[in-house]
């Protein structure tokens, strides 16, 4: 159970007629955890454009780092085992040191890395195309070839 849904069911637990103060608190909580929520529901599109790290290490480290998320919450975010994401942000930290700066001009969904059928480099390439980006400017925008781009796409 999530935080969110713990303390929502201390808010919907009134009959018990805590006190105002109790109730004020979990209130506050329930605001708290909606706003990290939402603030972690995307991911700034200019960090793919780093070569060194793979698409689920990017993903991994970003939200690691510059959210806080523990492992298994990431995990439940990208619906993949917690060892994955262990494994994938220390493959990251290896390859690239530095936390990533906060530059959110252009963000990605973070739900479309949800779905398991298809690789997270796929999945980004397509949810780009559904959004109108031509093969030459997503290969801009991810730093990668055209051919590669072109070929990702065409694996649905």
């Amino acid at each position: 159970m999530s935080r969110f849904a713990e303390k929502s069911h201390l808010v919907s637990k009134s009959n018990n007629s805590p006190s105002d103060n109790t109730l004020m608190q979990a209130i506050v909580g329930v605001i708290e955890d909606y706003k990290h929520q939402k603030s972690i529901r995307s991911i700034p599109l200019k960090l793919f454009s780093n070569r060194k790290l793979g698409v689920l290490e990017v993903i991994v480290k970003y939200l690691k780092e510059n959210q806080n998320l523990p492992y298994n919450e990431i995990a439940s975010l990208l619906n993949r085992d917690d060892r994955t994401i262990w494994t994938s942000y220390n493959k990251a930290i290896k390859k690239h040191k530095d936390k990533f700066s906060q530059n959110n001009t252009d963000t990605i969904d973070i739900s479309i890395f949800h779905d398991r059928k298809q690789a997270p480099l796929q999945a980004l390439v397509n949810h780009l195309k559904e959004k109108g980006m031509s093969y030459k400017k997503i290969a801009e925008a991810l730093n990668r070839s055209y051919k590669t781009i072109w070929i990702t796409n065409k694996r649905k």
